[in-house]
């Protein structure tokens, strides 16, 4: 089990309109192992490595639309208070507090610039992610925002405590700089927000959930073999190398690996 630090992502998960056809998807993509938990708990699937947990799908409840992207959670001490203080902060409840048995209590909100994600209290010590940072578990946290990367990142800095700073590479000129994100409490970096640019000047800011693996390039060709898709072809940023798939129902999910010649 890995240590899960306050206001740390704690937990990724998505609905599918095609359960069956994802969870196989998942398994042969990235060697996870799946467990449903049945019917009383709607079908939830989750995925793991050696036992140790990675990420959730689960079917898709009518009247409600399957998920573009993997949804991400944040850990935090009380999820009635931290709703209370969000909305105070301006975001928007989208499913208010609500438990699911004696694992965790969650909600699912949107930040005041319109994009989605959820607080988790942990009401169980396994609640959450079993692996983090290691090849075919998540492994990173971006958001991208057509502005100031510090500046959307000020609500969960105020609601979740978070040491939001600009990097040492990053160009003193540049008026939209990268913002690194870390636990206020003390912990590892766990993601960051970039200045949208390109295609992404088009979609409303987001969190992307990162899976890291091996070999961008031959998880993309395998997406395709296993009846995906590549939503995003291959390419370098500094230091990696960063791709989209597509599960067969749709949802995406984004993927690096060091690039072939570091």
């Amino acid at each position: 089990m890995t240590e899960i630090a306050l206001g740390a992502p704690i937990w990724a998960d998505s609905l599918t309109s095609d359960l069956a056809a994802d969870t196989a998807f998942y398994e042969g993509l990235f060697g996870w192992e799946s467990e449903n938990a049945g019917p009383d708990f709607g079908d939830y699937t989750t995925f793991g490595i050696g036992g140790r947990a990675v990420v959730g799908i689960m079917p898709c409840p009518p009247g409600m639309r399957p998920s573009k992207s993997w949804g991400l959670q944040f850990k935090v001490a009380s999820c009635d208070t931290a709703t209370e203080q969000a909305v105070r902060l301006g975001a928007t409840v989208t499913a208010p507090p609500e438990s699911v048995g004696g694992m965790l209590r969650f909600a699912m909100l949107e930040d005041p610039n319109g994009a989605s994600f959820g607080l988790v209290e942990a009401l169980d010590e396994t609640t959450g992610f079993g692996v983090w940072g290691e090849p075919n578990s998540v492994s990173w946290a971006e958001y991208h925002v057509d502005g100031v990367p510090a500046e959307a990142m000020r609500f969960y800095q105020d609601l979740l405590g978070w040491n939001v700073v600009v990097p040492p590479w990053e160009d003193p000129a540049n008026p939209r700089p990268y913002a690194a994100l870390s636990p206020g409490g003390g912990g590892a970096e766990f993601g960051g927000c970039h200045a949208a640019e390109g295609f992404e000047q088009g979609l409303p800011p987001q969190w992307s959930v990162m899976v890291a693996v091996d070999d961008a390039d031959a998880v993309c060709a395998r997406a395709k073999d296993l009846g995906g898709s590549v939503a995003a072809e291959p390419m370098d940023v500094p230091g990696l190398r960063v791709a989209g798939v597509a599960a067969p129902s749709g949802t995406v999910v984004s993927i690096h690996s060091p690039r072939p010649w570091e």
